[in-house]
């Protein structure tokens, strides 16, 4: 979050960036509404004269916090893809910020790939960045065998696991409504394999992504899972922009990054979007971050998203119509 006397110079920049191509669109109007809302401000951005020009040079003097210098930029980024026209004007305009306030982010070389119409190569290095996390995440926990049990499966190595997959199977058995129970119906309803049945260890790995769907009330469809990467950015304490990226290039850009999902355009709504990275970042654990789900499996749904401080999504909503 900001600090309220920075919200006018942050929302200047990003405006900024959203005239750098000559126009403000719907859509990047939503980010900044949605951002001042977020931090109760009341600004008209819809009167672009509302807002002050200032040059990067003059944001970098109204935030001094190297934390917050980043997510501006990141916000940035986001304001760049929103409106689905990434354009060499607005990267230009991003990397120009990121400049002026020491901040290297890598989705500003992924979008300029965008912008230059290399969506393969902005594919590649976004599932580089994925993966690069993962192997980190697996050497964190457990060394160099972790890092084999991840990127075995790649080269033929990988084995089921029939009783990790019972174990899991076994949570349909819980009472209906607790947080286990929940999680069972939500892989099982959809035809999902539960860790042990697969010999993908990413996918394995990926199963703080399925709890999260559950604990944040977001589907799977196209809708739904921009919204739950959106929470899951929030949450991961580490590289979690590397999700939000990934999420708005799949489904708001049409660049597949996932190959189980067809890649879909244009499912960015600034409001859902930022709400849920909002709930995320309020969550106080990290899913992904060797969380020990079992410890609450046996919870009621509603006690596990309130012991760790999930906000409900008409919470939010409240909150917003409040600011």
């Amino acid at each position: 979050m900001l600090e309220s006397h920075e919200i006018p110079a942050a929302l200047g920049a990003l405006r900024e960036v959203a005239l750098a191509d000559g126009a403000l669109a719907p859509a990047e109007r939503g980010v900044l509404e949605e951002i001042a809302a977020l931090h109760g401000a009341r600004v008209d951005v819809g009167d672009v004269g509302a807002l002050p020009r200032v040059a990067p040079e003059a944001v970098a003097r109204a935030i001094p916090d190297r934390h917050r210098r980043k997510r501006l930029v990141q916000l940035a980024l986001v304001t760049a893809m929103a409106d689905g026209e990434v354009t060499e004007a607005k990267v230009d305009a991003v990397e120009a910020l990121g400049r002026a306030l020491g901040v290297r982010e890598q989705g500003v070389g992924v979008l300029r790939l965008v912008a230059r119409g290399h969506r393969r190569l902005a594919q590649a290095a976004v599932r580089r960045r994925l993966l690069g996390s993962f192997i980190r995440e697996a050497m964190d926990e457990a060394g160099l065998s972790g890092v084999r049990r991840l990127i075995g499966p790649l080269f033929g190595a990988g084995v089921e696991d029939r009783a990790r997959a019972l174990r899991y199977k076994q949570l349909g058995l819980l009472p209906e409504g607790t947080f286990g129970r929940a999680f069972w119906e939500h892989c099982t309803a959809r035809g999902f394999l539960f860790p042990g049945e697969s010999r993908d260890a990413i996918a394995e790995r990926m199963v703080f992504h399925d709890l999260g769907h559950v604990l944040a009330a977001y589907d799977t469809d196209p809708a739904g899972e921009i919204q739950a990467g959106s929470f899951q950015a929030g949450f991961i304490r580490r590289d979690g922009f590397s999700y939000l990226i990934f999420v708005l290039l799949q489904f708001h850009l049409g660049i597949q990054i996932t190959p189980i999902a067809a890649p879909e355009v244009g499912f960015f709504e600034a409001r859902k979007v930022l709400r849920a990275v909002a709930r995320g970042a309020a969550c106080k654990v990290d899913l992904s971050d060797r969380w020990d789900f079992w410890d609450v499996v046996h919870l009621p749904l509603g006690e596990v998203r309130a012991r760790f401080g999930i906000p409900p999504l008409d919470e939010m909503g409240a909150r917003r119509q409040a600011a």
